[in-house]
Order: C-alpha cells, then structure tokens, then sequence
C-alpha cells in the first residue's frame, strides 16, 4: 500500500494539497493567536498540534488512492452534503475562535483547572485518533457524501467498523464536544453542540443513503445495529 503521494498525482494536484495544508495551518494559526492575543497561550499551542495531526493524518499521510479520492472533485455528491459540508467549514473555524477568545483573552467563563484542559486534550486526542484509524481502514471514506461508484465503492466491515457503522463521525464529534474544555471556554460549547448535532444529522442522512444505495450496506446495518453510539444510537 504506497502511502501519500505517487506516480498517480499529478504535480499539479500535489502543489495544491501542499498549498492548502500551509494556508489551513496559517488560518488555525492565526485565529488561535490573535484571538487570544499572546503567545503563552498553552492551550491554543496544544490545538494547534492537534490540528495539525489530524490535518496531515485524514488528507496527505494516507493511502495514495484516498489522497485522490479526497482531493478531487466528488461528482454525484449529494446536495445536503453540500450544505452540510459549508457549514462544518464555517463552524471549525469559528469554534476555536470564539475559544480563544473566551479562553485566551477575555476569560469570560474564567480558567479551568489544568487537569481539566489535559483531560479534555486526550479525549480530543482519542477521538481524532478514532476518526483516523476509520479512515485508514475505509478506503472509501471521501470527504463528501457519494456512492464511489468509479471506485468499485463496497461495504467495510472491519476493524472499528464491526462495531458501529460510522465510527469516523463517533470520534469527531467526541472530539469536537471537548474543545471548549481544552480551550478554557465554555462559551465555544455552542458551536462545538451545533457542529455535533450537525454530524448526528450528516451520520442519519448518509446512514439512510448508504442502506437505499450500496448493495449489502443494509444486511451489513442489520447486523450492525447502531450508528455512532454502541447499546444506544
């Protein structure tokens, strides 16, 4: 399995995907640091690796063919998804944002314990590692919604996947429900809840999508029963 870039990508396309991960790694960069206006702002140094991890691991430090599948553009991608996908963009920027500006300038909820932001960190740590582990043994797991019909797309059932049926989407939202407590913020719980309950709705519609649309998906569903949640969902 060659991992990363190969013969396949163009240079064009690997220039793009370096492009986009400096310019994704400048954003977070400068959203954590301004809005919280210092540089010893510990927690915000710990997102921002994390950031980083997660970056590198679900777009570029991958098998080569989801490096094409990722980074191209996703014909027969379903219109909600679309919708979807906008606000997800939106709402992972603006969360850290509103955290650092609690957390790192204006302590509007004040300063959490230490314990507390190094716990929420190794749950968020966890979780980013769920949502790559399910990336990595899901050679279709595209950033978009769609029956990967070109790419002979069919049922993954192992690994995480013989547990819940979407154990990419459990790990995110774990992980997104702990940034505020990593942050020293519980205002950014609002858009962290939001980008959650986002994910649940994105989990049911491509849930229902993939049992109508993938042959065997709906017998992989029957065994196994739940989506995100073992015993409850």
């Amino acid at each position: 399995m060659k991992i990363g870039f190969d013969e396949s990508i163009t240079t064009g396309v690997k220039i793009q995907i370096i492009l986009r991960a400096i310019c994704m790694f400048g954003l977070m960069f400068l959203i954590l640091f301004i809005s919280a206006g210092r540089w010893d702002y510990w927690q915000g140094w710990g997102y921002f690796i994390l950031w980083i991890y997660v970056y590198l691991f679900s777009n570029i430090i991958i098998p080569s063919e989801l490096v094409q599948e990722r980074f191209k553009s996703s014909a027969g991608t379903k219109k909600w998804d679309e919708v979807f996908i906008v606000c997800h963009s939106l709402l992972a920027l603006i969360n850290p944002l509103i955290a650092a500006l609690d957390g790192g300038r204006y302590h509007w909820t004040g300063n959490f314990s230490s314990w507390v932001n190094v716990s929420a960190f190794i749950v968020i740590f966890l979780g980013l590692s769920l949502f790559i582990f399910s990336l990595w043994k899901n050679q279709f797991f595209s950033n978009t919604v769609r029956i990967q019909k070109d790419r002979g797309h069919h049922v993954i059932d192992k690994g995480p996947y013989a547990f819940i049926r979407h154990p990419g989407y459990a790990g995110f939202v774990i992980s997104t429900l702990c940034i505020g407590l990593a942050l020293n913020s519980l205002w950014a719980l609002l858009p962290s809840g939001v980008l959650a309950i986002a994910f649940i709705i994105r989990t049911y519609l491509e849930d229902k999508t993939l049992q109508r649309e993938l042959p065997g998906y709906a017998e992989y569903a029957a065994i196994v029963r739940y989506r995100l949640i073992p015993g409850i969902w």
